[in-house]
């Protein structure tokens, strides 16, 4: 069996995996006061790679045979289905229409800053795992 067909069940069933968390965390923000679904999706998935990413940089991590694997499965299949760029830009274009620019572009910055500060508190963790 080749060494891929296996890789891409992975990421076939990450993404199912992210995309039902993100199916439901739409629920769990619908009465939010501006559309911000994307919001928590973005920043689990940044937490997300931020933590594969210093994990399976250690060569510890790197070397093991599920690495192959469960790197693709974490990072294109579950974070990569949990966010979205298209429906980052649906909700701005809401919260322009329903409560003007400067929300708009408040919504951004704090989620671009957000993104960042989650993004690098994964790289933390990741890279504080003890060996």
């Amino acid at each position: 069996m080749n060494e891929t067909v296996p890789t891409l069940f992975a990421v076939a069933l990450g993404g199912a995996l992210g995309a039902m968390l993100r199916f439901r965390l739409r629920y769990v923000t619908k009465n939010a006061p501006i559309s911000m679904g994307t919001l928590p999706a973005n920043l689990i998935a940044c937490l997300i790679l931020g933590f594969v990413s210093a994990l399976f940089a250690d060569a510890f991590f790197a070397m093991k045979s599920w690495q192959g694997w469960f790197q693709p499965f974490l990072t294109v299949g579950v974070a990569g289905s949990l966010s979205t760029f298209s429906s980052f830009m649906l909700e701005m274009h809401e919260t322009n229409t329903k409560h003007g620019w400067r929300k708009s572009i408040g919504y951004a910055s704090f989620t671009f800053v957000t993104g960042l500060i989650v993004l690098s508190i994964g790289i933390f963790l990741g890279t504080s795992v003890p060996i």
